[in-house]
């Protein structure tokens, strides 16, 4: 009774031991989430962004054919509440970084479209909703980026997913609407993650970021 006692104790000590190692193995290689404005400053950002190394995804805004909220215009766009979600999200962005030292894209999709406008007024129209998207997102990025100039675009969840997995990272479900993804390019055109940002914790009264 006794061995049985203690081999039962064995594997469930072993048990934990293995989830414990592979909990630890995909968070360590997980995009760091950020949480707060603060920590995106925290990670030397700024720097960074003056110096246009930074790479910024944004996910669209709420879609209209996904939620009982109020439509905003046509069913393939965002929603009323998006669309104040973009704005809010904008002004935070315009606020507080040198937007004359980027440049905005945009998927092509009304979706895209509508959040870039509420967000930035305007930003140059991609080809196609592949254009900056794909296993070789990249490669895409690096042609359509200028140098010493940041580059943001609006684009969709499978695309950011596309940069956090061709970076080497893992990614963890479909990022929410609005969110940020962050990274940065080195001088041998290197990726590296800086982290993520949900846009529903951004501050109703801009801080520094």
């Amino acid at each position: 009774m006794i061995n049985i006692s203690l081999a039962k104790t064995i594997l469930s000590i072993s048990f934990i031991g293995a989830t414990l190692f592979a909990y630890e193995a995909f968070t360590s290689n997980a995009v760091k989430d950020l949480g707060s404005p603060k920590k995106l400053a925290n990670s030397g950002f700024s720097d960074h962004w003056r110096n246009g190394n930074v790479i910024l995804l944004i996910r669209h805004e709420e879609r209209c054919d996904r939620s009982s909220n109020l439509c905003l215009g046509p069913g393939n766009g965002i929603t009323a509440l998006g669309s104040e979600r973009a704005k809010k999200t904008g002004a935070y962005l315009k606020a507080y970084l040198d937007m004359d030292n980027t440049d905005v894209f945009t998927s092509p999709m009304t979706r895209t479209v509508q959040t870039s406008d509420f967000m930035f007024d305007k930003a140059s129209l991609l080809s196609d909703r592949e254009a900056i998207c794909g296993s070789d997102i990249i490669d895409k990025i690096i042609k359509h980026k200028t140098t010493n100039r940041n580059i943001l675009i609006v684009t969709h969840n499978s695309c950011m997913n596309d940069l956090i997995r061709a970076s080497g990272h893992k990614h963890s479900g479909s990022p929410e609407y609005g969110s940020l993804l962050f990274a940065k390019i080195s001088s041998s055109n290197e990726i590296q993650m800086i982290g993520k940002l949900n846009s529903d914790i951004l501050p109703k009264q801009p801080s520094p970021i």
